[in-house]
């Protein structure tokens, strides 16, 4: 599969949140990426990332999300995701955009970066 079907493929999957879909695309060695501190600032592994993915459900009430792209280049894509959500009882609305790079067919690895609360960075 060429990396434009498989971005399309991914991106549709992440917007229609059919997880067991999405998930297929990771490396069994995947390393996800956040701007931040923390333990989930880094995870690497198929594992650490569900474990990541278990907190953010536990934790987040996403009331929408929208995508735009994929966007491709080479071996990458980036997908830019708003979000209306609540964290702690607190409702956000969030964008942030994912970076992913892909190598033997699946994504090894994903990169997000946020925006800033007034859109000007």
């Amino acid at each position: 599969m060429d990396i434009q079907t498989l971005a399309q493929n991914f991106t549709k999957a992440v917007a229609e949140d059919r997880e067991a879909d999405y998930k297929a695309y990771w490396a069994d060695d995947i390393v996800s990426l956040e701007p931040q501190e923390g333990e989930m600032s880094r995870c690497e592994g198929r594992e650490a990332l569900e474990q990541k993915h278990a907190w953010w459900n536990q934790n987040a009430e996403v009331h929408s999300v929208n995508t735009k792209g994929p966007f491709v280049y080479g071996d990458q894509f980036a997908v830019q995701y708003d979000m209306d959500v609540t964290i702690d009882g607190e409702r956000n609305q969030m964008s942030e955009v994912g970076l992913y790079t892909v190598k033997d067919g699946k994504i090894a690895e994903e990169r997000f970066m946020y925006g800033s609360e007034d859109g000007v960075s």
